[in-house]
């Protein structure tokens, strides 16, 4: 009898001191493929827990691959909300989408994603390969005069080894942007927005390029991603291209949009110009995008 006792005792503390934490919970059953099982749980953790991002993005992976995609959605999307900041939900909520048919969408996220870490290489990877597929499906229609639908790609999911989702902050009111960045700071952020938008065009790095552009930015196109492919034949062609800049200057501007004009120089083998190009930026939650882009006159 006290053999038992003792053993039961020797058990019971063996297992308080290696107790799994709510995070290492979740891991443990996403690594087994318990999907169903770690999303029960994890929503199960949120309820004492609502802010863990943690918690909150392994929930949201559990019930991604159990198909369960709307509840996936939601959690995504509460986190990018809360943590703009943070890559790795847009990632993840790109392929949703695209598992949809929706490449615009999710090609947005992964720019985005871009856009909060521009070294992100597994959104990089992905948005490369949503591009290279719209191509290629471009292609072998123009060449078979086939309506065959684009097969959607199959991109990267967050490895659980690659998490870098930080624990939650303290969780504060923010302010209105405009007591939090004054109007000179806008503008030199835009400003600064241009000459990395001319030297990525000037340096043919194409998925850099195009993350300046709103997600419905689509001129003369019926779509942002015809647009898209557009603009990759021009740019990707063989040869060189030189784009200058100058002269840079905010013509009008509120909280949410901004009007800029500026001198380009554009130089190639086959076409040159000199032109007073505008561009309208809007700001989308935190980060500004190109709206509108037009040739006012040629110089």
């Amino acid at each position: 009898m006290y053999r038992l006792i003792a053993l039961l005792l020797s058990n019971l503390c063996v297992n308080s001191v290696f107790s799994a934490t709510p995070i290492e919970e979740l891991q443990r059953l996403i690594g087994q493929n318990s999907f169903s099982l770690a999303a029960n749980s994890g929503d199960q953790f949120l309820v004492e827990r609502p802010n863990n991002a943690k918690i909150q993005f392994l929930t949201a992976y559990a019930y991604q691959m159990d198909q369960q995609t709307d509840r996936a959605k939601e959690l995504y999307e509460g986190l990018i909300r809360e943590y703009p900041e943070l890559p790795e939900p847009r990632n993840n909520l790109a392929m949703i989408y695209l598992d949809k048919g929706d490449s615009d969408k999710a090609s947005q996220l992964l720019i985005d994603a871009l856009n909060t870490h521009s070294s992100y290489s597994m959104a990089y990877n992905n948005l490369g390969r949503i591009y290279r597929s719209i191509a290629s499906a471009t292609y072998r229609q123009a060449v078979s005069e086939s309506n065959q639908p684009v097969e959607s790609p199959r991109i990267e999911l967050v490895a659980l080894s690659n998490l870098s989702l930080p624990d939650p902050p303290p969780r504060v009111t923010q302010p209105g942007i405009s007591s939090v960045v004054n109007s000179a700071n806008v503008q030199t952020l835009l400003i600064e927005q241009i000459k990395q938008w001319a030297k990525s065009w000037n340096n043919k790095d194409f998925p850099t390029y195009i993350s300046y552009y709103s997600a419905n930015h689509s001129p003369s196109f019926n779509t942002h991603i015809a647009w898209v492919e557009h603009r990759r034949n021009r740019i990707m062609r063989p040869g060189t291209i030189n784009v200058v800049v100058s002269d840079i200057e905010i013509s009008a501007q509120d909280e949410n949009s901004a009007i800029i004009n500026f001198k380009q120089v554009y130089d190639s083998a086959n076409y040159s110009d000199k032109v007073l190009k505008q561009i309208t930026f809007r700001r989308i939650g935190s980060t500004w995008k190109i709206s509108d882009e037009r040739v006012i006159s040629a110089l």
